[in-house]
């Protein structure tokens, strides 16, 4: 990669990122983290998964973080529902609540708010979305392959 490409996504990036700040700060009421997202994401496209089967796609995170992070949206934000496993009372399994489905829903709409703004803004032909699509795509299936990334959006 060029170093006009690697500047070109950085400076893309960042001002995604902070746009996406200001938007947040603007309607986020439930003060969710990206990993706390991530988890009810995670929950929305697999259902019902024990704590461990959402510990394991997030292999860079430790159990004991996931395990407090779902704690918080259960015990704190009531966005998923903990049930013990009455075969193997050891194993918990928590799936989103009708709150967890609300906040995915509000956090995709921003998101494609956010797209969608920008889009319109740069002008982008059908043409050149089309080339954009196929780009993305290609890097998805490079994260999917080499990263596992598949297994937290696959049902």
């Amino acid at each position: 990669m060029g170093p006009d490409l690697e500047k070109a996504i950085h400076e893309l990036s960042l001002r995604m990122r902070l746009f996406r700040a200001m938007q947040e700060e603007d309607s986020s009421e439930d003060g969710l983290t990206e990993r706390d997202l991530m988890i009810l994401e995670l929950l929305n496209s697999r259902g019902k998964l024990t704590v461990s089967e959402v510990a394991a796609a997030y292999s860079n995170v430790s159990f004991s973080t996931i395990s407090t992070d779902i704690t918080k949206l259960w015990r704190d934000k009531q966005m998923l529902s903990k049930t013990i496993n009455p075969k193997n009372q050891r194993v918990t399994v928590v799936e989103l609540t009708d709150k967890g489905k609300e906040a995915i829903e509000a956090s995709t709409k921003q998101r494609a708010e956010r797209y969608q703004r920008l889009f319109e803004a740069i002008k982008a032909t059908q043409q050149e979305k089309e080339i954009l699509v196929r780009i993305i795509e290609r890097a998805v299936m490079f994260f999917d392959k080499n990263f596992g990334f598949g297994k937290i959006t696959e049902k």
